[in-house]
């Protein structure tokens, strides 16, 4: 088991009962592993613009007579533009998320949550957002009103400090949290990873044209191969990256849901499992991520 791991483990079941009997260090990993998760999934985001430019500049440099990669530069960044605004949404609605685990955090701390992120109108934002390709909501009309419900709640805690009432609360808010990542699991599965995939597909086309072009430049086509072999690598790293972080939005909301039961539980063998879990996902995630973007 990795140190850093065990060190979880040995807080969880040495840690002090403080302000009733609700297992405050567990709270806070569960926490601070919230906010972790949240904030590797931010740069997926502007990775997927990339990778559709990537995609195009591909597709014109296999279709292309003449290939100016200014031209191609700024019409790639003119068709990529609306998956940019699209993730400005799903931004906020990570935001959301990772607001929630800090709320909680200073909760577990004993601290007054400070908030830097308006949450008023945010549910009718969400609402707009639409399965990448479709017409279809990405988040259900049923789980707005949950996620609406959440943003109230973080709202009136920033003014309304009671310790043990307010994690309560927070841990209720277990339909809007498993909402809001199965949204963030969701766009990331339909946006990014099938970007990197149709990235993929056009680097193999582009390696089958290069190989008959060989024979006539052959230095040229050497060089290009190379530079789609280094790209090629960058790709399949950024999609370990989204698998670890679609594996992990599993361990979350099971996290939760054992926490959410046994709050006032010390010591508990199951939580600390889901827990260990969770934190040794995130751990990955976060390793990918750094590695791939």
């Amino acid at each position: 088991m990795q140190p850093k791991i065990v060190r979880v483990m040995m807080v969880i079941l040495t840690g002090v009962v403080i302000g009733g009997c609700v297992n405050l260090p567990a709270v806070r990993t569960y926490a601070d592993e919230t906010a972790k998760l949240s904030a590797a999934f931010e740069p997926m985001l502007g990775a997927s613009v990339s990778s559709c430019t990537n995609k195009y500049a591909h597709k014109k440099l296999i279709t292309s007579i003449h290939f100016d990669p200014v031209a191609v530069e700024k019409a790639g960044k003119e068709l990529c533009a609306p998956i940019k605004e699209e993730n400005k949404a799903i931004s906020s609605l990570n935001s959301l998320l990772e607001q929630y685990a800090t709320t909680m955090a200073a909760l577990a701390d004993d601290k007054l949550p400070i908030y830097k992120t308006e949450t008023d109108g945010l549910a009718a934002s969400f609402g707009k957002l639409k399965r990448p390709g479709t017409e279809q909501n990405l988040i259900p009309k049923e789980k707005l009103t949950a996620i609406a419900s959440l943003g109230e709640l973080l709202g009136r805690l920033a003014t309304q400090h009671k310790q043990e009432e307010a994690i309560r609360d927070l841990l209720k808010e277990e339909m809007a949290v498993s909402a809001i990542v199965d949204a963030l699991r969701d766009y990331a599965v339909l946006n990014y990873q099938a970007w990197l995939s149709d990235e993929e597909r056009e680097m193999k086309t582009l390696l089958t044209s290069l190989k008959q072009s060989e024979k006539e430049e052959p230095l040229a086509s050497r060089y290009v191969a190379n530079v789609l072999f280094s790209e090629k690598r960058k790709v399949e790293e950024r999609t370990k990256a989204v698998e670890a972080f679609i594996s992990s939005t599993a361990k979350l909301k099971k996290a939760h849901s054992e926490l959410r039961k046994k709050l006032n539980v010390m010591n508990d063998r199951v939580l600390l499992e889901k827990l260990i879990e969770f934190a040794e996902e995130v751990k990955d995630v976060r390793k990918k991520v750094s590695e791939a973007i």
